[in-house]
């Protein structure tokens, strides 16, 4: 259990944070404490008089027993100071466990003790229905408690470290009389765990990572008479692991349905490169410049793409930055398989340099052009969007299953250096070259939307083939002789002669709005190219005729189709994912033609 281990270590490192709020709302639990939604507060004097009330939802971290974290169905388990109304008032049964233990450990602070003393008089229905709160029959409804004493700045109960530390030391009091084992975690004398926490995820609906198949009598199918003779998991250790597993989630994890994978430093459980980031997203995270900003330092950038996003990811050439790639990484990802069991999908331990390296080495290989508020970039695509152009956009519930899936499967191509699937390109190639299926919210086509798949699709491709030993540059190979990479630029051609005719005719960049015949034909086009571009290059008569016979883009043209090899022009079988390269890089190289044109023409 080498994750298990990571876990708990990281949260000794991290315990001083335990309890308090950190950035966006979150905590590290303490130990013996769980986090609650509460309903209603009450407060009280030093003396337990009541106050007031009122209906006020609050997540906050409340004491409990093992037993109570993993209470479900008719028993009886309360918890120790804040509960629910069944427990406090409603039930007798129960308000009387939950006065047995409340008045174990209430001495030890004074707070707890005015709580009891309140709850002892059992006028808590009456309180809550003076101040007009309904009560419902099912005595669901959770109570925290506030303690207003002259002098004290703490008075909810739920804030004050010292009540924290009071329960603490009630539960070490109390095990000091049980027996202890060897953890299998730790190597440490400690008593069993035989009821794990659950919740670690809000979305995997309490299933457990841990749990016996009988945690009633601990029957182990026969094989076993006690839980320690099967897996002894120490107290602290299952608290720690667990309670540190639920911070990193909520805080750095990526989540979708019941999955859930985040990336730590063991040593301080510190944010890492975020391994599904685009390229231009960790610029901005670890340089913290803005994103407009990376995107006007992109001449820069993209001359040397590669050694830029090296420098970027060490540390920018702080030397003590790099210090810190002595630094242990841990890479976990869960899922719930059922409403009561969760799982490890996947995991990763390495060094922080091995796991700089993989993911540079992953943005190297997997990027390509993009364009922002009309500004050209380079970077490796987010995992959202290399699925969305493989799989589509989200639709119905089945896609998180899909993404859970893909996801996993990404950590393997990014941290395990695994090929891409052939399946995956052929997928996104396909899509892309539909433009038509991607619509605008309020009709029509969406021809950013369209682009931005397009340059997702090339660096998946990019990656396919550098996998396969087949290196493209992220600029137009002039002399490349590939086939699929030559219609890919013949069909950039036809694209641009259309639009630069229209443009002179109307004035009007409409192409957005009215794609050319190259772009309604390109499904076509790249099931059936030789066949399909007689029909594009017919079309394109008129338009030439425009352009005084488009001379300059005949020639290229030209050039283009002596590149062919012996009988490859003729060729009819389907294209690759090299097309699509070969038709963003030329029409790229088109549109900086225009732009050294219209500069002179400026000057």
């Amino acid at each position: 259990m080498s994750w298990f281990s990571n876990l708990a270590k990281t949260y000794d490192k991290v315990a001083p944070i335990a309890g308090k709020v950190q950035e966006g709302g979150f905590a590290l639990l303490p130990l013996d404490h769980m986090a609650a939604n509460t309903d209603i507060l009450i407060v009280i004097d030093g003396e337990g008089k009541f106050r007031r009330a009122q209906e006020d939802k609050l997540n906050i971290i409340i004491p409990c027993t093992e037993d109570s974290s993993s209470r479900s169905g008719s028993a009886i388990l309360p918890h120790p100071l804040h509960d629910q109304i069944g427990y406090l008032a409603a039930n007798k049964k129960k308000r009387e466990a939950y006065l047995a233990q409340i008045a174990n450990w209430s001495a030890l602070h004074p707070k707890v003790e005015a709580v009891y003393k309140y709850a002892v008089k059992d006028t808590l229905l009456d309180d809550l229905q003076a101040f007009g709160i309904k009560i419902k029959t099912d005595g669901k409804q959770f109570v925290r408690f506030s303690v207003e004493i002259a002098g004290d700045l703490t008075p909810n109960l739920w804030e004050d470290e010292s009540v924290i530390k009071a329960w603490r030391q009630y539960c070490e009091q109390s095990n000091q009389a049980k027996n202890e084992t060897l953890c299998y975690v730790t190597g440490n004398k400690d008593i069993v765990r035989t009821k794990h926490p659950k919740g670690i995820n809000p979305k995997d609906n309490g299933a457990k990572l841990i749990s016996c198949n009988d945690e009633s009598n601990y029957t182990y199918k026969g094989r076993f008479n006690k839980p320690e003779q099967a897996n002894a998991v120490g107290d602290k250790a299952s608290q720690k692991a667990h309670a540190m597993l639920k911070y990193l989630i909520e805080t750095q994890g990526h989540k979708c349905d019941s999955q859930a994978i985040v990336a730590w430093a063991v040593e301080d459980a510190k944010t890492l490169a975020d391994p599904f980031e685009a390229s231009i997203g960790l610029y901005g995270n670890i340089m913290k410049i803005e994103r407009d900003e990376l995107i006007d330092r992109q001449k820069e950038l993209g001359n040397d793409y590669a050694k830029s996003l090296n420098a970027a990811l060490k540390g920018y050439g702080n030397p003590e930055k790099l210090d810190n790639f002595k630094r242990q990484v841990a890479v976990i990802a869960t899922d719930a398989a059922t409403t009561g069991r969760m799982g490890i999908t996947f995991y990763q331990y390495l060094l922080e340099n091995e796991y700089i390296e993989r993911i540079i080495k992953w943005h190297q290989r997997c990027c390509w052009h993009f364009t922002s508020k009309g500004k050209n970039y380079i970077s490796a695509p987010k995992a959202d969007d290399i699925i969305k152009a493989v799989y589509g956009e989200p639709k119905g519930e089945g896609y998180a299953k899909i993404k859970k899936q893909a996801l996993k499967r990404l950590l393997n191509l990014i941290l395990n250096g695994e090929k891409v699937d052939r399946a995956w390109l052929n997928a996104a190639v396909n899509r892309v070259s539909n433009p038509f299926s991607y619509d605008k919210k309020d009709g029509g086509w969406d021809n950013y939307k369209w682009k931005t798949a397009v340059n997702v699709a090339c660096a998946v491709a990019r990656k396919y083939y550098a996998d396969k030993k087949e290196e493209f540059s992220l600029e137009l190979e002039k002399t490349c002789t590939d086939r699929d990479y030559l219609y890919g630029r013949m069909l950039a051609i036809a694209d641009k002669i259309e639009s630069h005719a229209r443009y002179l005719q109307t004035k009007k960049n409409d192409t957005d709005k009215r794609p050319t015949n190259a772009v309604r034909y390109m499904a076509a086009f790249a099931n059936k190219p030789y066949r399909t571009w007689t029909v594009i290059y017919k079309q394109l008569n008129p338009y030439m005729q425009r352009l005084n016979g488009a001379e300059w883009y005949q020639n290229q043209l030209d050039e283009i189709i002596e590149l062919f090899k012996d009988g490859e022009f003729e060729n009819d079988k389907p294209l690759n994912g090299k097309y699509l390269m070969g038709y963003s890089l030329q029409r790229r190289a088109l549109k900086l033609k225009n732009n050294e044109e219209d500069t002179k023409d400026a000057e």
